[in-house]
């Protein structure tokens, strides 16, 4: 897996380190001392940590931007309800000036 570092001290620990936003992510693999010291299954057990632990920020990450821009729409909605509000007055007040206008001039 190319996306991570591979860090092994070759007795019982396996580290793989990658990165998300920009911040370094770790995923730690430990054998126990009793147990036969495997590399590639301390590889593959700290790379999975590893993507978990990405996985879980990008889901903190997605849950606080939805929240934005949940927000940023009901603002928006909150907005577009005020102006069709002003849009249908602004239309009546014009429509009772010119009104009012041709009564004028009618008066005449």
């Amino acid at each position: 897996m190319g996306k991570y570092r591979i860090y092994n001290d070759g007795k019982n620990k396996t580290v793989a380190v990658s990165t998300y936003a920009g911040k370094t992510v770790r995923g730690v693999a430990k054998c126990d001392p009793r147990d036969k010291f495997v590399s590639a299954k301390g590889e593959d057990l700290a790379i999975a940590r590893c993507a978990e632990k990405i996985a879980a920020k990008r889901v903190a990450r997605s849950k606080k931007e939805f929240e934005k821009a949940k927000n940023m729409v009901a603002i928006a909605q909150r907005r577009l309800k005020k102006m069709d509000s002003y849009v249908k007055d602004s239309i009546i007040a014009y429509n009772t000036a010119k009104k009012n206008r041709e009564n004028f001039e009618n008066s005449f």
